[in-house]
């Protein structure tokens, strides 16, 4: 995966709160798998191993912070361990086809976290973490988007 799409789900995880935190997950094993599945494709296998490695570590990660006194997590621990193996078995026997079963799985469930996170007020995982900013602004005939990243309320010099 490209530098600036690792930074960027890097951000969005200091900046997430438990809930949205899964989301990120969820969106950062899908990117892995599409580029693991492309280098493949081309014929780049240490390249794809690589990107799978991330992938199947992110699903790992999605197993582990199962809570399992639900019975939903037993189902989902199941969804997860199927689409680890897929992830194993398309790497192993060089089928970027079967990657498409993990990824099912994963953008099939992915819209209820989504969902979930939307209702959920609580705040940020990390804690003591540098705020970012995005906005945008405009002149004529230009638009540009400016990011401040650990902007602090007094922005002037103290005495």
């Amino acid at each position: 995966m490209e530098k600036e799409r690792l930074q960027e789900f890097a951000t969005r995880v200091t900046q997430s709160n438990r809930s949205e935190l899964v989301v990120v997950i969820y969106e950062a094993t899908l990117a892995s798998i599409d580029e693991g599945k492309k280098f493949l494709e081309k014929g780049e296998l240490d390249a794809a191993k690589n990107e799978i490695e991330r992938a199947k570590g992110m699903i790992e990660e999605l197993m582990c912070s199962l809570d399992m006194q639900y019975t939903i997590s037993h189902y989902l621990r199941q969804l997860y361990i199927f689409a680890y193996h897929e992830l194993c078995h398309g790497i192993a026997e060089r089928k970027p086809e079967l990657f498409d079963h993990a990824s099912d799985i994963l953008n099939g469930l992915l819209p209820s976290f989504q969902e979930v996170a939307k209702q959920d007020t609580s705040g940020p995982v990390m804690e003591n973490t540098q705020q970012i900013y995005a906005g945008l602004t405009y002149g004529r005939g230009s638009l540009q988007e400016t990011i401040a990243v650990g902007v602090s309320m007094n922005r002037g010099y103290q005495a």
